[in-house]
């Protein structure tokens, strides 16, 4: 009866020490008493102002979900560097008539994290890769430009991403 009582609250304690609060806790002061700097992002496409879009959403996603002091200045105890390297749209759905009913768009972005004081890489990827669907209105003198939603939806998908990364590593 007493090593049925062992084995249980062994098994017990395994199941609860697996079970990943731990490690949640840890991560959950992200960035207490450290700056992070994110200057606007570099544009390398033609596509208008996407770079502050994806600076600005970026800021917005870190100050609301870690405990970091967020700046869009140029130092700070982190820097976050990013650049826009691709912008693109292609029509996924036709309609009867054969015009486009349904657009992808994507964006490439490249990120890199700097720890200031040691210069050393905390973070980089060289082509982050975010897509998002918007339709166009069926009557022509309806029509309502819906790329800047789909590019503020993929705006927030990118900060919403690049923050997981960069608390949960």
């Amino acid at each position: 009866m007493k090593f049925g009582k062992l084995v249980f609250t062994a098994f017990l304690l395994a199941l609860l020490a697996g079970c990943g609060y731990r490690l949640a806790a840890k991560k959950g002061d992200a960035g207490a008493g450290q700056s992070i700097a994110v200057p606007t992002f570099a544009n390398s496409t033609s596509n208008y102002r996407i770079e502050q879009s994806m600076s600005e959403a970026i800021r917005k996603e870190l100050a609301r979900n870690t405990h970091y002091k967020v700046t869009s200045a140029d130092t700070g105890d982190l820097v976050l560097r990013g650049e826009v390297l691709g912008y693109g749209t292609t029509p996924t759905v036709l309609d009867e008539g054969g015009r486009a009913a349904q657009y992808a768009v994507s964006i490439v972005l490249k990120v890199l994290v700097t720890e200031t004081a040691t210069g050393k890489h905390l973070f980089q990827n060289d082509a982050m890769v975010f897509r998002e669907t918007f339709q166009l209105s069926r009557a022509a003198g309806d029509f309502v430009p819906e790329d800047p939603a789909a590019l503020q939806r993929l705006a927030t998908q990118f900060a919403s991403s690049l923050t997981a990364n960069l608390v949960h590593r």
